[in-house]
Formats: C-alpha cells, structure tokens, sequence
C-alpha cells in the first residue's frame, strides 16, 4: 500500500550524479492519430540522488513542447493549499485518535530517524497525510534538497518560458482521500507502519525498475505488494479504484479534450508512471478513444 502512496502523492538544489545513476530507459510515450501528435512521460514521486537528471529524451520533448501538464500546479499557491488540505480542524491530537499500540510504533519510527523529531510534531495532520508522510520522511530527511522528477520537469519549463500547468487542482486530488473513513485512515496507517517496519527496501526495488525503464516488472512488483494481507485487501481495493483507476478515467477525458482544442499544438502529458501502466490506465483509455501509442526505448 505504501509503494501506492508513494507513487501516487507529492526539495531544491540537485547533486551532480554520474551516468550510470541516470534514468537509462525512460517511460517515454508517443501518442498519434492522424496528424496529431503528442508525449506522455511517467515520473516517479521520489526525491533521490538517481533522479535528478531529465532524460534527454525527455528535455528533446519539452523544448519542443508548447503545453505541459503534470498531475497538480507546483507553484507556492498550490503548496499552501497542499498543507491546508493536509491538516485537520478538530483540535484532538493524534494521541487522542490513534490507538495506544499504533501511536507508539509510529513515534518510536519518527524517533529513529531523528533523536530530535516527536510524532506530536504531526499532531495536526489527517491520519492519511501522516501515512504518507512517514512513508516518505526517511528519504526527505537523507535529502532534503532534492526535488521529485515532477519538480524538475515543472522547473525546467518555467525557465525556459514554457507554459505547464496541472491536469487536476489539488483539491480534486487529495480530498479524494477524505472520503476514506476515520477507521479506513487509522487502517491504512497500520499497513504502511507494517511496510517501513518490514525490514525489506521495497522503495529501493521501485526505483531500480523505474530507473530501468521495466514496464512489466514495475507492474508486477506492484500487484505482489498488494492484496497480501487480508485486512487490508478491501482498503487496498478502494485505494486503488479511487486514487488510480478513477483519476485515469478523467485524465485521459481530459487529455482528448485538450489536444481537441487545440490539435497542432504540441503537448507533453507526465504523471506518475502507473497512470501509464495496465488496461485500465490512461494508456489504455487513449487507444479506446482511437489514439496510437508507442513506448519510446533506447536502442
């Protein structure tokens, strides 16, 4: 469930890597039909040292891009917002909402990556903002200064005067995750401590086939790390139907209405890679709607 959140949810100077730490294969997509022409490119919402060089497959696209769309806007409005939506209103600490056992194990967490870090700092965050959180707290306390390929996609265009904006607003995003019940939330935090206290480097499997470009594989390794626990099979199903397979639904919608409008312009389309992956992803939306798609791979 964590590789999920992960994926699915959202630093600043980047450190120089060496070539064999780049992306080698990336998940390029050239999108056609009839004359119309246009890229989908799937990130990875991990900051990490390998990740911090576009390829330059990727750099050809958007500089010859005259729209991009990433998942939200990544401007400092839409961060502000982020944290709004992330924080709770009803002044009870997490203390007060967790039950004794998971409360404990997630502050005993917190307290070894940092002697100076309490779980009461999260006091305010809703119990699903917090699962992801702690999911991604070790790598952003590692790193702090680095940014998600996301980051630097939406960077690099607005240095280079490209227009970029999200194929969803924030809200549209994260509160789908309110209508998880109290319960649901307490649940998935469960099985996201049940992850990082796994002693498995799941995270690390993840970006070795992101890195090279294993379609199948990175399918795969995310179909083995769900549906294996039984209490938390019905939660992992309506996480994947609402984060994943309803959202790809209205992106490809919104994707077709886009390049409709304004079908010589040229677009780039990059969202996190498994919006791209299986039958029902934005890939395969597209081919439904008569598109013709071809994985761009190195030779």
């Amino acid at each position: 469930m964590k590789h999920l959140m992960v994926i699915i949810f959202i630093g600043f100077l980047s450190l120089p890597v060496s070539a064999q730490e780049r992306i080698r294969n990336p998940f390029l997509w050239k999108v056609t039909k009839g004359e119309q022409e246009f890229y989908l490119f799937g990130t990875i919402h991990l900051a990490e040292p390998e990740l911090q060089l576009l390829p330059k497959s990727l750099v050809k696209v958007l500089n010859t891009s005259d729209r991009i769309y990433i998942e939200v806007p990544m401007d400092r409005a839409t961060q502000r917002k982020a944290t709004q939506l992330f924080l709770r209103r009803d002044h009870r600490s997490l203390k007060e909402i967790l039950p004794s056992k998971l409360y404990h194990e997630c502050d005993a967490y917190v307290r070894s990556l940092s002697s100076r870090m309490r779980l009461d700092s999260f006091d305010r965050m809703k119990i699903w903002a917090l699962s992801s959180t702690l999911s991604g707290l070790k790598s952003h306390l590692m790193y702090p200064n680095l940014r998600p390929i996301d980051k630097i996609i939406y960077d690099y265009a607005l240095s280079h005067h490209k227009k970029i904006q999200g194929i969803e607003t924030i809200q549209e995003q994260l509160e789908i995750m309110d209508d998880f019940t109290l319960n649901e939330q307490i649940l998935g935090l469960e099985a996201t401590m049940d992850q990082l206290n796994g002693g498995e480097d799941l995270t690390k499997k993840l970006k070795a086939y992101y890195l090279k470009g294993k379609e199948r594989e990175l399918l795969a390794f995310m179909n083995r790390s769900m549906f294996q626990v039984p209490k938390y099979k019905k939660l992992e199903k309506k996480l994947l139907q609402r984060v994943l397979y309803d959202r790809n639904v209205r992106m490809a919608k919104r994707i077709k209405r886009m390049v409709a409008k304004s079908p010589k312009k040229h677009y780039l389309f990059a969202f996190g890679v498994m919006h791209f992956l299986g039958m029902r992803s934005v890939i395969g939306y597209l081919k439904v709607y008569g598109y013709r798609v071809e994985r761009m791979m190195l030779k």
